[in-house]
């Protein structure tokens, strides 16, 4: 793979890491369950949960 394409995954990989990030601090703040957060934002809980832990194994390598 070029370095190029690599490099532009990684960013692409950590600006989703951020709006994931963003994301999650909202439905914390917000006072709802992940399930009910989810279902007024149109996210399916497994994939709320599968970025949350992702942006976790991101931060705590």
């Amino acid at each position: 793979m070029e370095p190029k394409t690599t490099a532009i995954r990684a960013i692409k990989q950590e600006v989703r890491l951020q709006e994931w990030s963003a994301q999650i601090a909202v439905q914390q703040a917000s006072g709802m369950s992940v399930r009910q957060w989810c279902a007024e934002n149109g996210i399916k809980p497994a994939t709320y949960y599968y970025h949350r832990r992702l942006l976790h194994e991101h931060l705590l390598p």
